[in-house]
């Protein structure tokens, strides 16, 4: 398991890597309290609970934009695992796509 500091120079090395490119639409930030990577308002790149490097997409992201931008991490060697699509709440929290269809069947 990676320590905080390392998760963190991991995502840091990606900024770097991303920062200039026009692949990560919309810009990109790193949310160091977060431990991870906002890509626009339209991706998530952090770690899951296995230290994978994990990606997930809002629901309403382009998929032109979303095949950049996993084409451009697959052509520089990152890996990482796609995850499920997320919303914003009117909370402004992060809901994923099987939490709104949990909610639904209640």
């Amino acid at each position: 398991m990676f320590t905080s500091e390392e998760k963190l120079q991991r995502l840091r090395s990606l900024y770097d890597l991303a920062r200039d490119s026009e692949e990560f639409e919309g810009g990109v930030t790193l949310e160091e309290e977060m431990q991870a990577l906002v890509v626009g308002n339209w991706a998530l790149i952090t770690f899951d609970e296995l230290d994978e490097l994990a990606l997930s997409f809002h629901l309403n992201s382009h998929p032109n934009a979303v095949a950049k931008l996993t084409r451009y991490l697959l052509e520089h060697g990152i890996a990482f695992a796609l995850y499920e699509a997320f919303t914003i709440d009117e909370d402004d929290q992060i809901v994923f796509e099987s939490d709104l269809e949990a909610s639904e069947e209640d």
